[in-house]
């Protein structure tokens, strides 16, 4: 009998080892994102928004608010930090346009600018539109919290900011691909904000995938709405201009 437990202590001991070897850690995903997204230079691609349900949407505040009371956009990226959306809000045109932690709306006779910096719950970010990027550690603290059977891991990403409470997100993804399975943001009280679910990747790079539809829920799992992408376009050389915040 004896003999038998210290056996099984041994094989347990060797099993913690060999998972603990396998297990990847949140420097490696950055590494390898960093590798994935080295020939991306910029992004461009047709958004159309399925709204659930516009009374789920009116308090989602700032960010969600502005994506899904679109009807339609054209989205541009530029890495590592320039984002823009140009659409039509209840017949209006508008632009929300981000560069680095710079945010500046132009809508009819509104242009608004505000400074990000401190205010993470109000920012964009590349998972806000279906990828991952090296640019999250940056802003984040990323660590590696599980890793089921299957390999998905679920990262936890809290915000580098003051005065953040709760505030954080989690992230579900699968690290030998990095397509991004489903996203969680809390906010600083700890209650859930909204969910991210992700489907149907296509390439940014040869080894950079993007969501091209993602769908969002509230913290009582209702649909807020969903998003879709078409004609993606990669790398067409988009202009510094395109991202000014100085623009009327």
């Amino acid at each position: 009998m004896k003999r038998f437990s210290l056996l099984a202590a041994i094989a347990l001991l060797c099993a913690f080892i060999a998972n603990s070897a396998m297990a990847i850690t949140a420097g490696e995903i950055l590494t390898k994102t960093k590798a994935a997204e080295a020939g991306l230079k910029d992004m461009k691609t047709e958004m159309v928004i399925t709204s659930a349900d516009k009374g789920n949407v009116a308090d989602m505040g700032d960010g969600y608010s502005d994506i899904l009371k679109l009807q339609k956009a054209v989205i541009s990226y530029k890495g590592p930090d320039k984002f823009r959306m140009d659409g039509f809000a209840q017949g209006i045109k508008a632009s929300f346009i981000q560069n680095g932690y710079k945010k500046l709306v132009l809508a009819s006779m509104v242009r608004k600018t505000e400074d990000l910096k401190n205010k993470p719950g109000k920012r964009f970010d590349s998972l806000d539109f279906g990828f991952l990027s090296s640019r999250l550690w940056m802003d984040n603290t990323v660590t590696v919290v599980s890793t089921d059977k299957q390999g998905i891991v679920l990262l936890k990403l809290v915000p580098k900011a003051p005065d953040v409470g709760k505030r954080h997100d989690k992230v579900w993804l699968n690290p030998k691909n990095l397509q991004v399975i489903k996203r969680e943001k809390y906010r600083g009280s700890g209650e859930m904000r909204v969910r991210y679910t992700y489907t149907d990747f296509q390439n940014l790079t040869a080894k950079l995938p993007i969501a091209t539809t993602s769908t969002m829920y509230n913290n009582s799992g209702e649909k807020l709405g969903t998003v879709t992408y078409k004609n993606l376009q990669r790398n067409v050389g988009l202009v510094d201009s395109l991202f000014s915040l100085t623009q009327r």
